[in-house]
């Protein structure tokens, strides 16, 4: 093929891509015009537009768009912002309080700016506040541009006053002790570091008396802790926002009554939310969510979480035996508890409020005896060991049992009446977060009607890693009522019974079991020799 014939497809095929040749004569001279390709070589048809037509045509939209104007823009880099207090939260703060000293606050404010330069200050803030986790967004309104944000958290006393006072005219009034009447006098103050300093009447004045009144609150002083940002935007609107933050000084644990009948193996469970606030603000008309569960954080930088609406499909209701109006459900695998209607929660207060109940739940108790893994590596023959059989109740949670619903750990408190009829504390256990389906047990105390004696009879190291010892459990049964009891031993390494007196079983890889059943008024002795491997 000819170089010009070459030439001339090459042409040819840019010019179906680019576009028709008028729109680019004006960029090709006459004389390097190229001649149309012989017919043997007809040009390929044209294809549908490829995407790279559309450039030249989108650019130049991009260049007739009108570019956002930066609220900065104008404002000399000296300009003073103006101060203004954005108004206190449009109805009560939306509050998610995690169970360890973490809460997430959520509050709506509305506000105008006076100025395009305006610092804001947000008072009744919480004092805990983690100022680098708190988010600005407004839901209507202009868009503002952030400058910077401060947080002042040390609050307003008599010595702080002072010390912005320097270089300021307070009033000074003093008291005639004899009449009773007031002088008052302008001071300039000097000083206010190891007592008042203050210039008045052309001289130097040290710890003058009387009282200080101040003609207002210095700049940037607050009453109350207080989140300061400095924002540009257009002036005079009406704005909508939404500030949220990350607080300490918020936090909630279950706690859980129990009312157990020993006879009849039920109970009525009743669990509340206890809810502390010592974040040094309150929170009127509070809506409630509390979490279940631990989330992770970074010590010191924690960043509060926003739930897109595409994530909604994480979270589900959960049936249960909640209180009248509790929602709960899971989420990312905690569990989060909306409570049914807005609460206040006043600053330094422990409130409690109703999270769940249930009645007549199925109840079992076992007798139990317990060891320690570190009594099977030392010699202790000489000295025995005398105790009471341990009470543990245990149930099911799920639908059957009148429960089946994830219950957050908290504090199980056991009561039941006496012969009088009167409820009497019998003992409380904690008990981590329990799941729908699993059993929850917990321990009630001990059975003095059944005391025991543990001894070791013999103890020998064979080796630096096999010790054989000897053990006698007694137990006594001295009530008028048979019993059942468990004594179960958390042996450690690899072990092996080599003798008993009563069958084992191997209730998990480190435990070994036995089920005793014990008359009234008689006792029970089991002796069992155990190698332990190590």
């Amino acid at each position: 093929m000819s170089r010009s014939m070459t030439r001339a497809l090459l042409l040819s095929a840019s010019m179906i891509v680019c576009g028709s040749t008028a729109g680019w004569s004006a960029e090709a001279p006459a004389a390097k015009a190229v001649p149309p390709a012989p017919k043997a070589f007809p040009a390929p048809a044209a294809k549908a537009p490829l995407p790279t037509m559309k450039a030249p045509v989108a650019a130049a939209a991009r260049a007739a768009a009108p570019k956002p104007v930066d609220p900065l823009a104008g404002i000399p880099a000296d300009a003073k912002p103006t101060e203004m207090d954005v108004p206190a939260a449009l109805g009560g703060a939306e509050i998610t309080v995690y169970l360890n000293d973490l809460a997430m606050v959520r509050e709506r404010r509305g506000f105008r700016l006076p100025t395009a330069f305006t610092r804001l200050t947000f008072p009744g803030v919480a004092a805990t506040l983690q100022p680098e986790t708190a988010l600005f967004q407004v839901i209507k309104g202009p868009p503002l541009r952030f400058v910077e944000q401060s947080f002042d958290f040390n609050l307003l006393t008599p010595a702080r006053l002072l010390e912005k006072a320097v270089g300021r005219e307070v009033t000074l009034i003093t008291s005639n002790p004899n009449t009773g009447a007031e002088t008052s006098s302008r001071a300039l103050v000097l000083s206010a570091s190891d007592g008042l300093v203050v210039q008045m009447n052309g001289r130097i004045h040290s710890n003058p008396p009387g009282r200080v009144v101040y003609d207002g609150l210095p700049p940037g002083m607050h009453a109350a802790p207080s989140l300061t940002m400095t924002v540009a935007g257009s002036p005079g609107q009406d704005i909508d926002s939404e500030l949220s933050y990350l607080t300490s000084g918020l936090s909630w644990h279950a706690d859980y009554v129990l009312q157990y009948d020993p006879d009849a193996g039920r109970m009525d469970l009743n669990a509340w939310a206890s809810i502390t606030n010592t974040t040094g603000v309150d929170f009127r008309d509070a809506k409630l969510k509390l979490v279940a569960g631990q989330v992770s954080r970074e010590m010191g930088r924690p960043q509060p979480i926003q739930m897109k609406a595409p994530m909604a499909f994480e979270a589900r209701a959960a049936a249960g035996p909640m209180q009248d109006g509790v929602a709960e459900e899971s989420l990312v695998g905690n569990h989060i508890y909306t409570m049914p209607r807005p609460t206040t929660l006043a600053a330094n207060e422990t409130k409690q409020l109703a999270l769940l109940s249930a009645q007549d739940v199925v109840v079992k108790r076992e007798n139990v005896v317990r060891s320690q893994p570190v009594v099977f590596q030392q010699d202790i023959r000489t000295r025995p060991q005398t105790t009471a059989v341990g009470i543990e109740l245990s149930f099911k949670n799920d639908a059957a049992a009148k429960l089946g619903a994830p219950l957050p750990a908290g504090t199980m408190r056991v009561y039941s009446v006496d012969q009088q009829g009167a409820p009497q504390f019998i003992g409380e256990s904690r008990v981590e977060h329990g799941a729908e389906g699993t059993d929850v047990v917990l321990q009630a105390g001990r059975d003095y009607d059944l005391p025991v004696l543990r001894e070791q009879l013999n103890f020998v190291r064979a080796s630096d890693n096999i010790i054989l010892s000897v053990w006698r459990v007694t137990v006594k049964n001295t009530s008028a009522k048979p019993v059942a009891v468990k004594v179960i031993e958390p042996i450690p390494g690899a072990w092996e019974i080599t003798k008993e007196s009563h069958s084992h079983t191997k209730s998990d890889a480190g435990s070994a079991e036995w089920a005793l059943q014990i008359a009234p008024k008689s006792q029970v002795v089991l002796e069992y020799n155990v190698k332990s491997t190590f």
